[in-house]
């Protein structure tokens, strides 16, 4: 393959990419502003009901709160390969919803439970 003939594929991809990208409306685009609006009318709990409180860094990775740093690695290791938004990037944007939340929850769980350990 001379470079010419590379160059021409390339060329041909980026420009088919561009075409798509243009004359394809973006569905995604569209579904976050439906998911946005959503979120905007959800009032979340009620009045007078008390607010979920969140979980214990402990609690969140699944150890106990006297845990090695060597168990507290291993449990987020293993918490974290199974939200991780990487892992559900095909699936419905529900899952991607919730797998974002899940895995912030136990990196913040991580983050407080190393700053313990060095306290």
């Amino acid at each position: 393959m001379t470079f010419t003939e590379f160059l021409v594929i390339v060329s041909g991809l980026a420009i088919g990419y561009w075409l798509v990208a243009v004359f394809i409306p973006n569905a995604r685009s569209s579904r976050d502003e439906d998911a946005e609006a959503a979120a905007e009318r959800d009032d979340g709990p009620g009045r007078g009901q008390p607010r979920e409180r969140p979980a214990a860094w402990h609690e969140t990775l699944g150890v106990d709160r006297d845990a090695s740093q060597e168990e507290i690695v291993a449990a987020y290791r293993r918490m974290i390969v199974q939200y991780h938004p990487d892992k559900v990037a095909t699936m419905a944007p529900e899952f991607r919803e919730l797998a974002e939340k899940r895995s912030a929850a136990i990196n913040a769980a991580y983050d407080e439970a190393m700053r313990t350990l060095r306290a």
